[in-house]
């Protein structure tokens, strides 16, 4: 745990990834959050559940495709909380869509929002940060590639890949520090909701499908958090730039037991 408390802001903290980073970096000495999502009630839980643990919290109840609004609220925010220590960009979205069935409003959303946001999340909290801060963008193992129903996904995780990479280059003479992380399969509220509701699996599903991978498990919440509390340490003073697989499958090999996954 730090000495001095810090300040972090975290992008889709209202669930899932976002939320449970927040609950981790209060765990670990971080003292100020700004916490923007859409949804207000469930913000207001998470910034709840931070003041219990001694934390005070802002929350942005904001759209972050609405570049306007994002500008607006998002530097004056910045403004009021001073220095900012971390930047956690885990708002996405996993809408379906493949080569010749996703339509140009449904494109534009992907990237929107798994692109454009984290850019100009990026650009807004830059200036404020001190040295020594990070940036963690939420990417995905499937900015290798992906199946053909997620090509719109998957090639908007391959940008923010690509973008995280330059962001290190450009801010590593400020001495902030930017990651990635490509996120394997991970049991979210949203995953559970998708794959209910768009795909027809049962509600036990992630337990069943959890159960036939290499580690027994899909990936929680939790497994990213931890993640980004040790790049957020000074255990990670020295690396940037770094795109991390979090998962238990090894990108480019092939499974030695092709029934496993089945």
């Amino acid at each position: 745990m730090s000495d001095t408390p810090k300040t972090a802001i975290i992008t889709g903290a209202a669930q899932g990834i976002g939320e449970a980073v927040a609950l981790r970096l209060a765990d670990e000495g971080f003292r100020k959050f700004i916490l923007i999502d859409r949804q207000a009630d469930k913000l207001t839980e998470v910034s709840d559940a931070l003041k219990n643990k001694g934390a005070d919290a802002k929350n942005l109840v904001l759209d972050l495709t609405d570049l306007s609004a994002l500008d607006q609220e998002v530097t004056r925010a910045v403004e009021e909380a001073g220095p900012i220590n971390l930047l956690v960009n885990a708002a996405g979205t996993t809408a379906r869509g493949g080569l010749t069935d996703t339509s140009p409003e449904t494109f534009d959303f992907i990237y929107n929002l798994n692109v454009r946001a984290p850019f100009f999340m990026m650009q807004k909290v830059a200036p404020a940060f001190v040295q020594g801060g990070a940036i963690v963008n939420i990417t995905s193992m499937l900015a290798y590639g992906g199946p053909p129903f997620l090509l719109g996904y998957s090639s908007s995780k391959a940008a923010l890949v690509a973008l995280t990479r330059g962001a290190a280059n450009t801010l590593k003479r400020d001495r902030v520090r930017v990651f990635g992380i490509n996120l394997g399969w991970t049991l979210t509220p949203a995953e559970q909701q998708v794959q209910t509701q768009v795909h027809g699996l049962g509600d036990d599903w992630g337990d069943t499908i959890g159960a036939k991978q290499p580690f027994g498990r899909l990936l929680l919440p939790s497994d990213p958090a931890g993640v980004i509390a040790f790049l957020a340490s000074k255990d990670a003073a020295m690396m940037t730039g770094a795109i991390i697989d979090l998962d238990q499958f090894v990108a480019g090999t092939v499974d030695d037991n092709p029934g496993a996954g089945a």
